[in-house]
């Protein structure tokens, strides 16, 4: 999970954005990086939907850590993908391609985004937040009728990284062990419900004593610091020197190593944080003699398994209207206070999701 971020605002509240007229298209531009207050909207031209694309205009969309990093100019991007932020959307169909069967104009959905795309399918460099996005009908779903606009603006990255994660890469499975590091973030709150569905022992890591309480607020047991770690040796003492099956880790540096080592025997390390991967960190290989899976999940590597993606959305939207999963917690912030929310954002205190209003 991050934590603080030097920004160059002066320590100044960030200044509200003047928003275009209401059916105006508009994208979000930092004129100078790492300035809050620089942030300004800019009008575009809405383009047409290409033939298997669908137009959204945007009721709300989440922040994620990656679109702070992107504000600041330090986001290692994915191979292949435009480095823009906003991934999560919610919002109205209002234009599909010839090809698009499965939407309509009128239709009510949320969607992981990439960037919004031209006809060509070349990427819009120029889409960041914007107010109407044109994706690919494989990177969307139908929003559940039991949710708000908000909630499902949540969704996306959060419960397709930690379900991709969990249920499918390390099979978690009824009464398995599972370490879910910074669990008050919209990731973990996510995992949380997750892991709770599979049947599993959760055990959770959380930065201040605040966020821990939150945690044992909803019913989890003794949370542990993630800002040390100590949580191994906690791990350790609480299985009886047993250890734990699977970790979904967000946590830089050395707190990797100190994982692998309380893994079981064909425990599971599922890599979400990129720092290390970016700074191409080794790890220690002695303990993987235990049959240990180390995998890296990066969600929007999923944009060249869009098959694969589509499933997953539908998978998830059944399961939000089954209430299988809920709402995560979170705050709400208009568009035209992007920057206040990008300074919130940047100093690690929120819990659950953030969330952009249009």
């Amino acid at each position: 999970m991050p934590g603080h971020f030097a920004t160059e605002s002066g320590g100044q509240h960030p200044r509200n954005i003047n928003i275009p007229a209401h059916n105006d298209n508009f994208y979000c531009h930092i004129e100078k990086t790492g300035n809050f207050n620089s942030i300004v909207l800019k009008k575009k031209d809405l383009s047409i939907p290409g033939k298997d694309h669908v137009q959204i205009k945007v009721k709300a969309a989440s922040l994620n850590f990656r679109d702070l990093m992107i504000a600041m100019n330090v986001y290692p991007p994915t191979p292949g993908l435009p480095s823009v932020m906003g991934s999560d959307y919610s919002g109205i169909v209002t234009a599909v391609g010839d090809d698009v069967t499965e939407f309509k104009a009128g239709d009510e959905v949320f969607c992981l985004a990439a960037g919004s795309l031209l006809t060509d399918n070349s990427w819009d460099e120029n889409s960041s937040f914007a107010a109407y996005i044109n994706i690919k009908a494989m990177q969307i779903a139908h929003k559940p009728a039991n949710i708000s606009w908000e909630e499902a603006a949540a969704i996306p990255t959060v419960f397709l990284t930690s379900y991709y994660a969990l249920h499918y890469v390390a099979n978690l499975k009824k009464e398995e062990k599972v370490l879910i590091h910074t669990a008050t973030g919209g990731l973990g709150l996510a995992a949380v419900q997750i892991a709770t569905w599979l049947g599993a022992e959760i055990f959770v890591t959380a930065g201040s004593d605040e966020k821990r309480a939150y945690l044992k607020s909803i019913g989890l047991k003794m949370p542990m610091n993630s800002r040390t770690t100590l949580f191994a040796d906690e791990i350790l003492e609480r299985t009886n020197g047993e250890g734990i099956d699977v970790i979904l880790n967000t946590l830089a540096g050395e707190a990797g190593n100190k994982g692998i080592k309380i893994l079981k025997k064909f425990g599971r390390f599922l890599q979400i944080d990129k720092k290390d991967i970016a700074q191409n960190r080794t790890i220690e290989l002695g303990d993987f003699n235990k049959g240990l899976t180390y995998s890296a999940i990066d969600l929007a590597l999923l944009y060249w398994r869009q098959d694969q993606l589509k499933a997953l959305l539908n998978e998830i939207s059944d399961h939000i209207k089954k209430n299988d999963f809920g709402p995560i917690k979170h705050s709400t912030y208009k568009i035209a206070d992007l920057g206040s929310a990008l300074m919130y954002f940047s100093r690690a205190q929120h819990i659950g999701k953030i969330i952009l209003v249009y």
